[in-house]
């Protein structure tokens, strides 16, 4: 996750350390072609081949070397601030696969924003290897140094940027990624410093400017998800799991070994959350073409749920004293004592019988069995799409009762319990009572009393 976001495309044109060289070069070339005295002079003649030597070496290892030798025999030198831009430029190359050039490119990037404060490659420099020198424990100095650095990226990248300055060989569109690549450099160096203060709210500000500045960053995704996972906003940062385990495009993507790994994290943690992977596959498809979440992006938490089915559960019981006795009795027939209850307080027992003020029960109509002579009505008390309770007639229902007893109809019964059965649980009636329909066989007399 901390790794250094490293220029690309257009960007790595423009910043790279071949590009600094070939600036300086085009820079004092004209002058010493035309043969013209230069507005500066070289100590002697040594120092004038120490520049050309400068000026002529690409690999950047032996241009570092000369650079050294250049400033150990020449400390005061009039083309110092050149040198300081070649020294700039060269260990920009050199950071990438040398880790130990990193912090005297910073020393030297400093040292030329003493005379250039706004010199871009220079604070871009800073910005972009700082975090990786600084690591997890940076010195305060350190944090000063890249804050203010990858402040002044995005105050100069408009500048910087500017359409007229667009090098002949690069895109409109390439050269305004390479934008958003630089001020994305300096919004994820600004994380850093966050981080390193324990400042999770600017971090997590910075990291989501970044990737709107370029999308294209699956390990700065990865980043922000551990942030926002850590401060408890899962729904976003599952989003961001998921762009991280799926990113592999252009510019930063984790690798593929983490992604997979990241993949497996997103879909236990979205089931924990939500309480099923439903729905998992949509934010997995929605993080593919973005790196942040849209607009309204919401994931249903499982405990949520919970509690809304809990605060409705309420609600009914408080405004419905049938359903409150009937989800009583429920509660006690499937609890650990459930048989011993059922034998004890239900077995034979007429309810509601005017318990509780209740004279009835009321469910939905679920099935009719069988459909010309039925004997059987299972209903939803509950819930009226799931049976839980059984009306058994031990003689058929006459014609005249179907005309009101309808599948997906209210209907209301009180009658004495013959049996039950915990899972799935059902409750099931003998000829019971029907308000307002007349059933063949008489209604069955309870041999006991509810308690």
């Amino acid at each position: 996750m901390g790794r250094p976001v490293v220029a690309a495309g257009a960007l790595a044109l423009f910043m790279s350390g071949a590009a600094g060289v070939q600036a300086v070069k085009a820079q004092d070339a004209p002058a010493q072609a035309a043969g013209a005295q230069p507005a500066k002079n070289y100590k002697d003649r040594a120092e004038y081949d120490l520049y050309s030597k400068v000026t002529q070496t690409n690999d950047p290892k032996a241009r570092l070397e000369l650079l050294n030798t250049w400033q150990d025999k020449y400390p005061a030198s009039d083309y110092a601030p050149e040198r300081l831009t070649y020294f700039v430029a060269t260990l920009g190359q050199l950071a990438g696969s040398d880790p130990t050039q990193r912090q005297p490119l910073i020393n030297k990037a400093q040292e030329q924003l003493k005379t250039d404060p706004a010199n871009f490659r220079a604070l871009y420099s800073i910005a972009l290897w700082g975090p990786a020198v600084g690591g997890n424990s940076p010195a305060p100095d350190l944090l000063s140094q890249v804050e203010t650095a990858a402040r002044g990226v995005l105050t100069a990248a408009d500048a910087t940027f500017d359409a007229s300055k667009k090098p002949a060989n690069v895109s409109q569109p390439d050269w305004e990624k390479a934008k958003g690549q630089s001020t994305a450099v300096a919004h994820n160096s600004l994380a850093w410093v966050a981080t390193s203060k324990k400042d999770n709210a600017a971090a997590e500000a910075a990291y989501t400017a970044s990737l709107t500045a370029n999308p294209d960053q699956g390990n700065i995704s990865a980043a922000l998800a551990k942030l926002l996972y850590e401060e408890k906003k899962l729904p976003e940062a599952l989003f961001e799991y998921a762009r991280a385990a799926q990113y592999a495009g252009p510019g930063l993507a984790v690798p593929a070994d983490s992604r997979a790994k990241l993949l497996e994290f997103f879909n236990n943690a979205y089931k924990g959350y939500h309480g099923s992977p439903e729905g998992a596959d949509k934010v997995l498809e929605q993080a593919k073409t973005s790196a942040l979440p849209p607009s309204g992006f919401a994931i249903g938490s499982a405990e949520a749920a919970a509690k809304s089915e809990v605060a409705a559960i309420q609600q009914r019981l408080d405004s419905d004293p049938a359903f409150k006795l009937w989800y009583s009795i429920q509660q006690n027939l499937t609890g650990d004592q459930g048989p011993t209850f059922f034998t004890n307080s239900m077995k034979g027992v007429e309810v509601p019988a005017g318990a509780q003020g209740v004279q009835n029960f009321s469910g939905t109509v679920i099935s009719i069995d069988p459909a010309d002579k039925p004997t059987k009505v299972t209903l939803g008390v509950d819930d009226p799409a799931k049976a839980d309770a059984t009306l058994s007639f031990s003689q058929p229902l006459p014609a005249s009762a179907l005309d009101k007893i309808k599948v997906g109809q209210k209907l209301e019964f009180d009658g004495v319990v013959d049996s039950f059965t915990k899972e799935p649980y059902m409750l099931t009636f003998v000829d019971p009572t029907v308000p307002g329909v007349q059933t063949t066989a008489p209604a069955k007399k309870a041999t006991r009393k509810h308690k």
